[in-house]
């Protein structure tokens, strides 16, 4: 296939990875197939949710590739608000992902957290320099895993190393009712920061932009504390405020669970494709005309 330009693309397996059966993953995953036609799209879950892999999703057992993981699970040390069974695994993802790839012999992917909902074409080469910058949403290499992977494995093992990613994390102000928030997320902007020698994107490139969070509309018009989304011939976009352009959305990220309620209409099958803008009004859950 071609991407953007011409340029040749090469077609890059979508990951997802997920342990419950959530109702809205299926839209996810819909979603990415969907945008992705062309694209593998893998479901790293378990028994329970083998029923959303529908439609040409591959889904594999998570518990395969479990065996890196369950090293890291003997050195992670917990502190966190969240459980320590919840919080572990947002580490051990990581090491699952890599070893899930490495046995397939895939060499890059796009890793999507359950939550995100894709409206463009991830295997674009322009999107290769977004790695690793937003954990959720993120053009992966088989080499950053390992060294994250490393990196995670280093900060934990070291007494002194991990006093030093307590107080990163209150650095990066990563702190709920006095508890540091050490979590991967933090490892993430760590190693994004100082290890992997490339500069923010912001998730913007051109007109066009991952979204970070749909809570945080930041430098776009909101709605109900929101990102007001707008809708053209089916083509999702947002306004920036300060220059009144609008941005082409290449991802929404329904973090959250009252947002995750939102994500049947955002679905390609209940996005409006006529002619002439309307917005999502999430009050009413109704697409509704631009007066």
């Amino acid at each position: 296939m071609k991407a953007k330009g011409g340029a040749e693309a090469m077609t890059l397996p979508i990951i997802f990875m997920h342990r419950g059966d959530d109702d809205y993953l299926t839209y996810s995953l819909r979603q990415a197939k969907v945008s992705n036609p062309h694209s593998p799209v893998y479901l790293l879950g378990k028994v329970t949710n083998r029923k959303f892999a529908t439609a040409g999703i591959i889904h594999e057992l998570m518990d395969y590739h479990m065996v890196t993981a369950q090293s890291f699970a003997k050195v992670y040390q917990h502190m966190h608000v969240m459980s320590y069974e919840y919080n572990l695994f947002c580490f051990q993802r990581w090491f699952i992902l890599r070893d899930f790839m490495r046995k397939r012999g895939m060499q890059s992917c796009f890793y999507v957290d359950s939550d995100v909902m894709l409206y463009t074409n991830v295997s674009n080469p322009e999107f290769r320099p977004f790695s690793m910058e937003f954990a959720w949403t993120s053009f992966v290499g088989i080499d950053t895993l390992d060294r994250f992977c490393n990196l995670m494995m280093k900060y934990f093992v070291n007494p002194s190393l991990f006093r030093q990613l307590v107080q990163i994390t209150i650095e990066y102000d990563q702190v709920i009712n006095g508890v540091p928030l050490v979590s991967d997320m933090v490892l993430c902007l760590l190693y994004f920061r100082h290890y992997s020698g490339q500069t923010h994107t912001h998730g913007t490139f051109g007109d066009s932009f991952f979204d970070e969070n749909i809570n945080r509309p930041l430098w776009a018009e909101a709605l109900a504390n929101k990102k007001k989304v707008y809708v053209n011939q089916g083509i999702l976009y947002c306004k920036d405020v300060a220059s009144g352009s609008y941005k082409r959305i290449n991802s929404l990220h329904f973090q959250g669970l009252e947002s995750k309620n939102f994500m049947h209409d955002f679905l390609f099958s209940n996005i409006p494709q006529s002619a002439g803008v309307q917005y999502y009004d999430y009050l009413t859950g109704q697409w509704t005309p631009v007066m």
